[in-house]
């Protein structure tokens, strides 16, 4: 069956656009995993929704990030934050050897979702092996809400999304963001207007500042919509906890070494 991971990017998301995407989600009977930045009110809502709602983190690692000034730090704030995390995508997705074995090393994270391939056919989760003994699962994503933006040819037909990849793919990873589905964003002028008219912050515009910059034609939310609407005809399914692919991978390779 074609499994389909909705996972959240919630990059400092002012709670009304996470409680809007949330309602859509809820609504439409969709698993999510929401990758955290930031303390906020929404988080006790997130946590109401053990059965279809799973919290991970997404440190910044960036220099000057808010999360801290070197690997361990970032770590050690994210996971302050979201103490129950086991899976992660880094922010703007910067990573490398040093930083994964960090991951391992101080947080219980045992999947990280930072390999972005576009179009990436025949989807499956490796196993990076990493020092001290230890391992970290790594699923790639295929979709992007604010990387579509510069596509030549952007995707925001969520049903032929589905259908060209149901006859190739077992296994589709999405990535979205509360602030791009709440404008239903095609391009990053609305959201950067927005931005700029409350002084780079976005966390301070308010909901119905959104309805002046909402994009009116296909973008990130009919995308969204789609992807819910076709989750009845049967072929797919959404999938369970993102943390699961690193035992299924796990139980594989055990399987695979002791045959």
């Amino acid at each position: 069956m074609h499994e389909v991971f909705v996972t959240i990017d919630v990059d400092w998301a002012p709670d009304w656009a996470m409680h809007g995407l949330l309602d859509t989600l809820l609504e439409g009977g969709v698993r999510s995993t929401w990758f955290i930045t930031h303390e906020s009110d929404m988080l006790d809502e997130l946590r109401r929704h053990p059965d279809l709602v799973d919290l991970g983190i997404h440190p910044n690692f960036q220099p000057g990030s808010s999360h801290g000034a070197d690997p361990v730090s970032v770590i050690a704030e994210c996971m302050r934050i979201v103490p129950e995390a086991l899976t992660m995508r880094t922010h703007c997705l910067v990573q490398s050897t040093p930083i994964l074995q960090a991951v391992v090393d101080h947080s219980p994270v045992v999947l990280d979702s930072s390999l972005y391939v576009r179009d990436l056919t025949d989807v499956t989760v490796s196993e990076l092996p990493l020092d001290h003994g230890r391992s970290l699962a790594r699923a790639p994503y295929v979709w992007e809400d604010d990387l579509e933006f510069f596509a030549p040819a952007p995707r925001w037909d969520g049903h032929a999304f589905l259908a060209e990849r149901d006859s190739l793919d077992e296994l589709t990873i999405v990535d979205l963001h509360p602030i791009h589905v709440a404008l239903n964003s095609a391009t990053p002028v609305n959201y950067h207007a927005l931005r700029s008219f409350h002084g780079g912050d976005v966390r301070r515009a308010r909901a119905s500042d959104a309805i002046d910059y909402l994009h009116r034609g296909p973008g990130a939310a009919t995308f969204l919509a789609d992807l819910v609407s076709a989750s009845g005809t049967g072929a797919f399914e959404f999938g369970t906890p993102l943390a699961d692919l690193a035992v299924r991978t796990r139980s594989s390779r055990e399987l695979r070494h002791s045959a």
